[in-house]
C-alpha cells in the first residue's frame, strides 16, 4: 500500500485544525458519523468515496494533499486563504490584495530581501 494512504488521517486533521473544526462539527458538516471521523483521523479506516468527497470539501482540501502531498503547491491554510480572497467580490479581492503585497515589501525590506 502506497505510503500517502497511512498519512492521510493526519492530513485530515491538520486541515480540520486548521479550519477550526472539531471532529463533531466535521461530523455534522458532512453527515458522517464521529465515529468514521474519528477512526479516519486516526488512520484505522479508509473513507467511502462519498464521505471523502464530501469531508475534502468541507476542508477545502484538493485531493493533491492526500494523494500527492510531497506535489502539493500550497498548504491547506495557504489554499483556504486563496479561496476566501477569491471568493470576495472585485473591489474587497483587490483591497485585501494590495494589503498582502505591502505586508510583503515591508517583510522583504525588513529582511533584506528584494
Amino acid at each position: 500500500m502506497h505510503d500517502n494512504v497511512t498519512k492521510m488521517g493526519g492530513i485530515l486533521k491538520t486541515a480540520r485544525e486548521a479550519k477550526g473544526l472539531t471532529q463533531a462539527a466535521l461530523s455534522r458538516a458532512t453527515n458522517t458519523a464521529i465515529r468514521t471521523i474519528i477512526d479516519l483521523e486516526n488512520d484505522k479506516r479508509h473513507p467511502t468515496y462519498e464521505s471523502f468527497f464530501k469531508i475534502i470539501r468541507v476542508l477545502g482540501l484538493s485531493a493533491d494533499h492526500i494523494f500527492w502531498p510531497e506535489k502539493a503547491e500550497y498548504t491547506p491554510e495557504q489554499e483556504q486563504l486563496i479561496r476566501a480572497i477569491s471568493s470576495c467580490n472585485e473591489r474587497d479581492r483587490a483591497i485585501l490584495m494590495e494589503i498582502a503585497w505591502t505586508f510583503i515589501r515591508a517583510a522583504k525590506s525588513r529582511d533584506g530581501l528584494k
